[in-house]
Parts: C-alpha cells; sequence; structure tokens
C-alpha cells in the first residue's frame, strides 16, 4: 500500500508540474533571435573630369505572389461592461510580426472596419485584441470577419455571427 501510495503522490506531482508548461509556454525566453547584419567597408572613388556618367537603369518591382493562409477567429463577444465588441483571432500555420489584421463587422448596410497590428505567439501568429465600440454598432444579428496581410502572407476568415444588443 505505501507503495502505491508513493507512485500516486509522484505520478500526481509529475501531472500537476507538466501542466505548467501549458500556461507558460514561452517562461524563460528573451526574445525572437535577430539575424545580424554584416556590412564590408565601401570605398569611395573620387569621380575625374573624364569619367562619364553611366545611365542609370532603375529596378524593376516584380510582384511576388502571396501565399494563403487561414485565419482562425477564436472569439468574438460582445462585452456590454466595457462597451465593445471583441475579437480574438490567430493565423496557425505562420509566425511572424510583420503583417496587419483587419477585423469587418457587417449588419444590413452597416459596415465597420478596424485594423490592428499582428505578432508572433507561440508557433503561429495573433492578431492584437481587436475591439470595435458597440456605440459605432447598430443592434440586432451582424457578421464578423478577420483579414490578414503581411510582405509573404495574406488570408480571410470565414464569417462569424454576432448579436449586438
Amino acid at each position: 500500500m505505501p507503495k502505491f501510495r508513493t507512485f500516486l503522490i509522484a505520478a500526481t506531482s509529475l501531472t500537476l508540474l507538466t501542466g505548467c508548461s501549458v500556461f507558460y509556454p514561452n517562461w524563460g525566453a528573451e526574445g525572437l533571435p535577430e539575424e545580424e547584419l554584416t556590412s564590408s567597408p565601401a570605398t569611395e572613388e573620387s569621380p575625374t573630369e573624364s569619367d562619364s556618367p553611366e545611365p542609370t537603369q532603375e529596378p524593376t518591382q516584380t510582384a511576388i505572389p502571396k501565399e494563403k493562409v487561414t485565419v482562425e477567429i477564436l472569439m468574438a463577444v460582445v462585452e456590454e461592461e466595457i462597451g465593445v465588441l471583441t475579437v480574438v483571432a490567430r493565423i496557425p500555420t505562420i509566425n511572424e510580426s510583420d503583417g496587419k489584421c483587419k477585423v469587418r463587422f457587417l449588419s444590413g448596410n452597416v459596415e465597420e472596419t478596424l485594423e490592428v497590428a499582428a505578432e508572433p505567439s507561440a508557433g503561429y501568429t495573433q492578431c492584437y485584441p481587436i475591439e470595435l465600440p458597440l456605440a459605432d454598432l447598430p443592434s440586432g444579428n451582424g457578421v464578423v470577419t478577420v483579414s490578414y496581410e503581411s510582405e509573404r502572407h495574406i488570408g480571410e476568415s470565414a464569417a462569424t455571427s454576432v448579436v449586438i444588443p
């Protein structure tokens, strides 16, 4: 019996302590690694009178097609206490910091939009909390979508229904 009790206590402790990593997955992290830029010293040559200026050719920009990504709305909740519609969204397949999230609320012929920055999280990209003031939204049924765009990715969520009181 004492061996079973010891085993049970050890198993319970291990399970509880392992669960802490779920709540703090990046505990002790000091930020994302950044690539160091190295530059070699450039030598300047002074132009002489015999040098003729060469025609400069403007670089042509070719449009790089953006990769489609899936945007997930995790939550679209009316918070009457603070007077906002809160929308939480993420892009689960990428982890980058240069994107923007744009929420779009539609109800009848009323459209409200708000753009926020996106940030990298533990293995995905998350939109900053999106809060639309309830004073700007009409009462009744509405639909919320979130779109994401960065230099390399683009995507839009499926529509989520909300009821504005």
